[in-house]
């Protein structure tokens, strides 16, 4: 049985373009690069990104990734917009975990989706940039019965 004081990482489901060891490519077209499928009752502590390489150029357009909230998964009605985090990543080197604690306490259902989405992509000379997205939760101990989306097959 898992203690409701120990913090979790939920593991990330990839959506698009992942270098291997480099992580998801913050120069792509902006798009959802991936997503936190919530399988038990939990309560957010923190999101963040460990940068494997630098996210930006010389002269160019800082990324910017945001984690929301999707209270179907799968379906975008009702979608939050940066409501677990809002990452700009700056001139931020390699090495470096930025994170954000703007939905600390926010209950997770099962059923529910945290989407990562870059917003704005690396641009100029050289284009760079690699994250490893990561979201920190507290199990919420419940009895499965008591979760209305939870369904045992038959």
């Amino acid at each position: 049985m898992l203690r409701s004081d120990v913090l979790i990482a939920l593991p990330l489901h990839l959506a698009v373009d992942f270098d291997d060891a480099a992580g998801v490519d913050m120069d792509q077209s902006p798009a959802d690069v991936g997503s936190f499928v919530i399988p038990y009752r939990c309560e957010v502590f923190l999101a963040g990104a460990v940068v494997c390489e630098s996210c930006i150029g010389t002269s160019g357009t800082t990324p910017v990734v945001k984690y929301d909230k999707r209270p179907t998964a799968g379906d975008d009605t009702s979608r939050g917009d940066g409501d677990i985090a809002h990452l700009i990543l700056a001139t931020t080197a390699a090495g470096k975990v930025m994170y954000d604690r703007v939905a600390k306490g926010t209950v997770l259902e099962p059923g529910e989706e945290v989407v990562v989405q870059l917003v704005t992509a690396a641009t100029g000379s050289p284009k760079t940039g690699h994250i490893k997205p990561f979201l920190l939760v507290k199990q919420i101990p419940e009895v499965l019965g008591n979760l209305s989306d939870m369904v045992e097959t038959a």
